[in-house]
């Protein structure tokens, strides 16, 4: 069946003319290819059906426990168990941050009070958002749970509150009330859209590690491509209405944010470490997370993002420097 081309608009004297502003919009275009390039639109993988019990769960590479001297008398078996709950500890960790940061803060953008865009563009953006961050919570309680089955973990759970950007991002909740706390809780899922990638790409190019796993991660960071942008763009017409009161008040929340979204975990590797019948105490951990270096990072959407902000020049040093190790537990 033969289809007849749309044609450009033309403009006056023959020549096709641009096309209209709304359809050169990011977020329109984002939300006009949505159900083609999301997760919850595409088929299930099928986690348990291509289950391999001989491959590792998770990049040993990427477990700081395995680089403690306790470690080296581990047998094969148990340093598999430790990787298997890194990948259930991984599920649990993202699951956390986008229940207990990203998701409020999409709901905040979503009220009247808060002066980000209103359009139809980015309303839709918005609610895409969130369907698909409850997805990814989907994604990982099922791939946690094949994991728990087939590795015999069913007892290994993670308190939300024992990831270090969750903890962080309470603390700051309880100084504050009104504007201000919604303000640092924006700025807090600004700093987590914008910098997850690099982590994310880290696990989705490991093809050494079950594939469903892999591929898991990988529908992840293809959906929070997407989500970068629809922040960066949320984000630059928020901060344009701000007070200069607030500005810094925003700017100070996300250099706090961008440092708990780095800072090392401890208390949830003591019970990774046990599954493998390993033992180890968090101050232990943070101990040989000070004898380390930070680990690299890609800020490359964040530095757009700070340029669309004007704010290049006052976060430089808080992106060049990295974040300070925490004190060690008391």
């Amino acid at each position: 069946m033969s289809s007849t081309p749309v044609s450009a608009p033309v403009a006056p004297g023959g020549r096709a003319g641009p096309p209209p502003a709304f359809e050169r919009d990011l977020l329109h275009q984002l939300t006009r290819r949505w159900g083609k390039r999301v997760a919850v639109k595409k088929d299930e993988l099928d986690l348990d059906g291509h289950f391999d019990t001989q491959l590792p769960d998770f990049p040993d590479h990427l477990v700081p426990l395995l680089a403690l001297p306790g470690a080296a008398p581990l047998d094969a078996e148990a340093r598999g168990r430790i990787l298997s709950a890194s990948w259930i500890a991984y599920n649990a960790k993202t699951t956390a941050i986008e229940d207990e940061v990203i998701l409020p803060a999409c709901r905040l953008m979503l009220q009247d009070h808060i002066p980000v865009r209103r359009d139809e563009a980015a309303v839709a953006a918005l609610h895409q958002t969130i369907i698909d961050e409850h997805y990814h919570i989907l994604m990982c309680q099922n791939a946690a749970s094949v994991t728990r089955r087939r590795r015999a973990l069913a007892d290994l759970a993670f308190d939300p509150q024992g990831w270090s950007v969750v903890r962080a991002l309470e603390e700051r909740r309880r100084e504050l009330t009104g504007p201000a706390r919604d303000l640092v809780e924006i700025a807090f899922a600004l700093a987590a859209e914008t910098t997850i990638n690099a982590f994310l790409s880290t696990i989705s190019t490991e093809f050494g590690i079950q594939p469903m796993n892999r591929l898991t991660v990988d529908l992840h960071r293809r959906d929070e491509s997407g989500h970068a942008v629809v922040f960066r763009e949320l984000a630059v017409s928020l901060y344009g209405a701000l007070s200069p009161d607030e500005r810094e008040l925003f700017k100070d929340a996300l250099v706090q944010g961008l440092d708990a979204f780095r800072a090392p975990d401890f208390d949830p590797w003591v019970g990774v470490a046990a599954a493998g019948g390993m033992a180890v105490t968090a101050d232990e951990l943070s101990d040989a997370a000070a004898g380390r270096p930070a680990a690299p990072r890609d800020t490359g959407p964040l530095q757009s993002l700070l340029a669309d902000l004007g704010l290049s020049e006052d976060l430089g040093p808080a992106l060049a420097v990295p974040a300070t190790t925490p004190a060690r537990r008391s």
